[in-house]
């Protein structure tokens, strides 16, 4: 004979382990979904926010490099006030591009063309610190080392110069860079150092006139 079918109660069927496992997922799967819910939301908005900001900074670059390029052409018909209210505006409305930073270089270099060294001195010490342009640091450290200079601090203008000498990637460069390193060092008092410096210059090739003009009349101030 068939055994007659078990029938399961409701109550047995809850106690079922697998079934209420399915029936815990479940509750789950249904008290989660807002949570999910919103942070595929949450999600999605941080990625649209991206892009618009990353489209907003593109177009920001854009029009300071246009700015920037406004500037230098006024620079290049030596129209140098109005380069420089071009530049200080760029510096504003554009501040953390790479042209403003750029902008600080030949703001610096105005501003020492017109001895206005404290202000020239705040632009090319910002541009050290930024370097958006590393060819251009070592004509940066000349001018921030003729301040100081000027100031009578030989051990800041030589730290300037050592700094230009790390960077510099032109052998013209290198040469001037050295020249000035080893006058500031005869004035220090270290007329060895001086000579080694000048004299190793002169015996370099392709060495030009005004190099060695320089470190000859360099080697003439030491004695002996």
């Amino acid at each position: 004979m068939l055994k007659p079918t078990k029938k399961f109660t409701k109550k047995e069927i809850q106690r079922d382990p697998f079934l209420e496992s399915i029936d815990k997922a479940q509750t789950h799967i249904s008290e989660s979904k807002s949570i999910y819910m919103k942070a595929a939301i949450a999600l999605i908005i941080i990625v649209i926010g991206y892009n618009v900001i990353s489209e907003k900074q593109s177009q920001k670059n854009e029009n300071a490099s246009e700015a920037l390029g406004q500037a230098l052409v006024a620079l290049d018909i030596g129209d140098n006030e109005n380069a420089q209210f071009q530049l200080e505006t760029l510096t504003s409305e554009f501040k953390g591009t790479r042209s403003s930073q750029i902008a600080g270089y030949y703001l610096g270099k105005l501003n020492f063309e017109a001895e206005n060294y404290s202000e020239a001195k705040i632009y090319l010490s910002q541009f050290l610190k930024d370097k958006p342009i590393e060819t251009m640091i070592p004509a940066a450290t000349i001018m921030l080392a003729d301040i100081a200079i000027q100031a009578a601090d030989t051990k800041t203008a030589l730290n300037y110069i050592e700094k230009g000498i790390r960077k510099s990637e032109d052998a013209h460069t290198l040469r001037m860079l050295s020249l000035q390193k080893a006058n500031l060092i005869l004035k220090s008092g270290d007329s060895q150092t001086a000579k080694t410096i000048a004299s190793t210059i002169l015996s370099e090739e392709n060495i030009t006139a005004v190099q060695k003009q320089a470190a000859e009349e360099l080697l003439g101030k030491i004695p002996g």
